[in-house]
């Protein structure tokens, strides 16, 4: 009786201690994920009310709520998050709100979403001027949420432009022959290969059944949509950018443009990096202290890293983000660029 009490107090003990350790894990990651929305001073006078805030952003535009979407926070640039760094940024008032945007797009709804984020900022907010700033790549959605600052900006090299829509990809198995399910994953084997589709839609109940061919009715009903919302992006662009609607649709296109061909395009306002942009604003407000702050990246704690699963398991969540995007009848998105 003494050994079987002493192996059941042992083992009261022992998931007491794991129950602590998983209650005490799950206040640090917490702690630590409430830190992403903070601000740290980089340089300048601390104690200096010109304050220059910048807030970096990268990956896909899209809106998320599973808690998946947790571990892949740094590839995902979503409506909801820029609303919490906002609130964050607001209390803080800046002279000048500087967004560092490295995005190949995402869907029109979630890009949309945040242009009219970052204008109601700046409607309630007149004293505080917001540009946008890139470094590597700046396209299809993520040019349209930059059409809403006072300016845009571009580092050497950087890519800009793709202003135009992607419709839905519709993929065809000609004369499947084999459909399996298993540990690996679905598998379709057909006689005459997969063809895809793009751009096109209609008013059949099985929409985007992968076993058949589109009618020509559903590409051209698809396609008027994907065309209603690319004349909504290229009014937007033309209004901030003052760059006529002809120009857009004729010369510049959906093409992608390096910085000096943005810069000559009007894309962008000038070829500057983000230290260079940062010198222009405070020359151009004759500031004679300020002071620059960033906000944390929202990069997984160590504790993160430890706890959560493989990343196996991320990569099929990223790479389902990509299939859902392909899918989605409203995605402004360059997939070659992310490898979608």
């Amino acid at each position: 009786m003494s050994i079987f009490l002493n192996v059941f107090i042992k083992s009261i003990a022992f998931f007491v201690s794991i129950l602590t350790i998983v209650i005490v894990t799950s206040l640090l990651i917490n702690l630590l994920g409430e830190r992403n929305n903070e601000f740290n001073t980089i340089s300048g006078d601390e104690n200096s009310s010109n304050i220059i805030a910048i807030i970096e952003l990268n990956g896909l535009i899209i809106e998320t709520t599973t808690t998946l979407s947790n571990w892949t926070n740094q590839y995902i640039i979503s409506p909801k998050k820029i609303r919490k760094k906002l609130e964050v940024v607001k209390k803080i008032s800046p002279n000048t709100i500087i967004f560092s945007i490295n995005s190949p797009g995402g869907t029109v709804s979630a890009s949309k979403e945040i242009y009219d984020m970052i204008n109601n900022y700046k409607e309630n907010n007149r004293d505080t001027k917001i540009f946008i700033h890139t470094d590597e790549l700046l396209a299809s959605g993520g040019y349209w949420v930059a059409s809403a600052g006072d300016g845009i900006y571009a580092s050497y090299g950087a890519i800009t432009g793709s202003i135009g829509v992607k419709g839905p990809d519709w993929f065809f198995y000609d004369k499947p022959t084999t459909l399996s399910t298993g540990i690996f994953g679905n598998k379709v084997e057909t006689e005459n290969g997969i063809k895809v589709f793009s751009s096109t839609a209609g008013k059949s109940k099985d929409i985007f059944n992968p076993f058949r061919k589109p009618t020509r009715n559903e590409l051209e009903h698809l396609q008027s949509m994907v065309s209603e919302i690319y004349n909504d992006f290229i009014r937007i662009v033309s209004k901030e950018r003052k760059i006529e609607v002809s120009t857009l649709k004729e010369d510049i296109g959906a093409l992608i443009f390096n910085s000096t061909n943005a810069a000559q395009l009007h894309l962008i306002d000038d070829e500057l990096n983000l230290r260079e942009l940062i010198n222009k604003i405070i020359k151009e407000n004759n500031f004679t202290d300020y002071k620059v702050i960033e906000m944390m990246n929202e990069r997984d704690s160590l504790i993160k890293e430890i706890l959560r699963s493989s990343s196996d398991i991320k990569e099929k969540y990223f790479n389902q983000k990509c299939l859902n995007l392909r899918s989605s009848i409203s995605s402004i998105l360059s997939y070659e660029a992310t490898g979608c």
